[in-house]
């Protein structure tokens, strides 16, 4: 694993790939552990954005969710309850980095705000026989937003980022609304970036 890691920082300073400098392009890939309630998940991020100054960015990011959330289990009654959920999202973000060109790492806060697709399952299962178990759905656009913060070092980048998006309504198969499930999660990231100019100077 080591030598992976050694391997691929070199290749990349060998094709000259930096950071940040006002005026240029950068794109980026995250790949993360979600956590929604309840439950555990994995994301991905692809961004590409604008360097307006040396320490503020702007652009967009495509992100990415799937994984099992609200699970409660009745030892009483038998009864298990999962909501397998998804959702892809379209946002306009930006960061700004505590950065003075004066070392590669580059802590940074950053938001974001956009359109989401969330699609969930609500799968209900009784052990008990003499009740049989039950299935939820819903499928819908949502308008929400990411906040994130952590550093970059190097041309890696590690962040925690919060996605807020609106809970959604869930409903049987006759159409009938039986609960709700939110869709917000937290998402523990590791990433590189690509282009984009030199932190330092």
């Amino acid at each position: 694993m080591k030598k992976l890691f050694l391997i691929t920082a070199l290749a990349l300073s060998a094709i000259g790939v930096n950071a940040q400098e006002q005026g240029k392009i950068r794109v980026g890939a995250d790949l993360g552990l979600a956590l929604p309630n309840a439950g555990i998940g994995f994301a991905a991020d692809l961004d590409a954005r604008y360097n307006i100054t040396d320490n503020i960015n702007a652009g967009i990011l495509l992100t990415s969710f799937a994984g099992v959330k609200d699970i409660t289990a009745d030892i009483n009654n038998t009864l298990t309850t999962m909501t397998v959920g998804g959702s892809s999202g379209f946002l306009v973000h930006g960061d700004y980095y505590f950065n003075k060109g004066t070392n590669s790492f580059a802590p940074f806060l950053g938001a974001g705000l956009g359109a989401f697709g969330v699609s969930n399952i609500q799968i209900t299962s009784n052990d008990n026989s003499s009740s049989a178990g039950s299935l939820s759905v819903s499928d819908e656009s949502k308008f929400g937003g990411v906040i994130r913060g952590g550093f970059e070092a190097g041309h890696f980048r590690l962040g925690l980022s919060y996605y807020l998006i609106p809970s959604s309504s869930l409903y049987d198969l006759t159409a009938t609304r039986v609960g709700s499930t939110g869709n917000s999660y937290l998402n523990l990231t590791l990433g590189f970036y690509l282009g984009g100019g030199s932190w330092r100077k």
